[in-house]
C-alpha cells in the first residue's frame, strides 16, 4: 500500500529520465498511483529541452544513457538559472560509493540504487517534493517581505524629501518673518527712540542749573541709550544687515567681535575670500551655523578660545569650528535641538556636518558651492 504526497498533488510534478522504458513504466507507474502528475524523457537531450520548458518540482535520472549521461545532464541543470533550484535524484544501478560521491558532487540531493524498493522511492520523493515546495514557498515570502520593505524604503524616502522640503519651507518663512521684525525695528521704533532721544537731549541742555530735573533727563537719556543698543542688537541677531550689504564674511567677522565683547570670550575668524560664489539662502544658512555654534559655546563650553575658519576647497565650502572648552559625549544621541538644527540646515545645503566632542567641540561643515541657491 502506497502513500499519498502530503503537499498538493496537483501542483506536483515529477520528470523522470530513464532509457529503459520497463522502468520508465514501473516508475510512472508508482508515482501516478501514488497521486503525482507524471512526465518521462528517454534520453538527457529531450529531459533539458522539457525541464526548461517547464520545470517541473523533481526529476527522477537514471546515471547510464546514450549521447548524455546522468551526471552531464545534472551539471546542465544547475547552469542554468531556470533549472538549477530543481532537486535531482540518481536512481541508478551503479552502486560505488564513488558513483554516489560524484552525483552529489553534480548536485543531486539524493541518490537510490536499483533495483529500489517503491516504498523507499515514495518515501523519499515525498520527502525531497516537500522540502522543495517549503523551500519555494519560503522564496517566495522572503521576496514577499523584500518587495514590501523596498517599498517602505521607498516611502520612507519619499517622507523623508517631504519633510525636508517642508523644513527648508519653514526655514525660508522664518528667515523672511525674521527680517520683516528686524526692518519693522529699525524703521519705526529705532527711529521713534532715536527722535526721543534727541529730544532728550535738548531737554537736558534746557535744564540748565536745575539739578534734580538735569538727574531725571540724564537717566531717561540713558536709558534710551541703552534701550537702543539692544533694538540694535536684537535686530542684527535677527537678520543681520552686514550680510546683505558686504556679504557673508564681513558678516561674520561681525558677528565674532560682537561675540568677543559680550562674552568676553577670545574668539579668530579667518577666510581664505572676501566673498563666495553662492547665494543668499546658503550665505545665512553659514552665518545661523556660526551663530548657533558660538551660542552653544557660551552656554555649555566653558572655553577662553574659539578659532573659526572658512575657506573653499574642491568646489566645496568648508566651515571648522573649535573651541578648547569641555567637550562632550559626540557619540551621546543627540537631546537638544541646537545640534539636531545645524545639521539639518547642512543637510538642506546638501553637505556633511561630523562633530568631536573628545578634545574642546570641533565642528567641520563640508557642503558644495553649487548648492548656494538653496533657501
Amino acid at each position: 500500500m502506497t502513500a499519498a504526497p502530503a503537499l498538493n498533488q496537483a501542483i506536483t510534478e515529477i520528470l523522470i529520465v530513464d532509457d529503459t522504458p520497463g522502468s520508465l513504466d514501473l516508475l510512472n507507474n508508482l508515482l501516478s498511483g501514488a497521486g503525482y502528475v507524471v512526465r518521462a524523457a528517454q534520453d538527457g537531450r529531450m529531459a533539458l529541452r522539457s525541464a526548461r520548458a517547464r520545470p517541473p518540482d523533481l526529476m527522477l535520472l537514471d546515471i547510464r544513457m546514450p549521447h548524455m549521461d546522468g551526471y552531464e545532464l545534472c551539471r546542465l541543470l544547475k547552469q542554468d538559472p531556470a533549472t538549477r533550484d530543481i532537486p535531482v535524484i540518481f536512481l541508478s544501478a551503479l552502486r560505488e560509493t564513488v558513483d554516489m560521491v560524484k552525483g552529489f558532487a553534480v548536485g543531486a540531493v539524493d541518490y537510490i540504487a536499483k533495483p529500489f524498493q517503491p516504498d523507499e522511492v515514495l518515501a523519499r520523493v515525498k520527502t525531497h517534493v516537500e522540502l522543495y515546495q517549503l523551500q519555494t514557498q519560503l522564496e517566495e515570502k522572503v521576496e514577499h517581505r523584500t518587495e514590501q520593505l523596498r517599498h517602505s524604503q521607498s516611502e520612507l524616502k519619499a517622507s523623508q524629501a517631504r519633510l525636508q522640503e517642508l523644513t527648508r519651507f519653514l526655514q525660508t518663512v522664518r528667515e523672511d518673518e525674521r527680517t520683516s521684525i528686524a526692518r519693522e525695528l529699525h524703521d519705526e521704533l529705532g527711529q521713534a527712540l532715536t527722535v526721543l532721544r534727541i529730544d532728550l537731549s535738548w531737554l537736558r541742555r534746557k535744564c540748565g542749573d536745575q539739578d534734580e530735573m538735569r538727574e531725571h533727563v540724564d537717566s531717561a537719556h540713558a536709558l534710551v541709550e541703552r534701550t537702543i543698543e539692544s533694538l540694535r542688537r536684537i535686530s542684527e541677531g535677527l537678520r543681520p544687515g552686514m550680510l546683505d550689504v558686504l556679504g557673508l564674511t564681513a558678516a561674520l567677522e561681525h558677528l565674532v567681535h560682537t561675540f568677543m565683547k559680550r562674552y568676553g570670550i577670545a574668539c579668530e575668524f579667518s577666510a581664505d575670500k572676501d566673498e563666495y560664489d553662492f547665494g543668499p539662502g546658503a550665505a545665512i544658512a553659514v552665518f545661523r551655523l556660526v551663530q548657533e555654534a558660538l551660542t552653544n559655546v557660551s552656554r555649555h563650553a566653558e572655553a577662553t578660545q574659539v578659532d573659526i575658519r572658512l575657506q573653499e576647497a574642491d568646489g566645496n565650502l568648508v566651515l571648522v569650528i573649535q573651541d578648547n572648552g569641555t567637550g562632550f559625549d559626540h557619540t551621546a544621541p543627540r537631546k537638544g535641538f541646537g545640534l539636531l538644527g545645524m545639521e539639518e540646515r547642512v543637510s538642506m545645503l546638501g553637505g556633511t556636518m561630523t562633530i568631536d566632542g573628545s578634545a574642546g567641540t570641533r565642528i567641520v561643515v563640508v557642503f558644495p558651492l553649487s548648492s548656494g541657491e538653496s533657501n
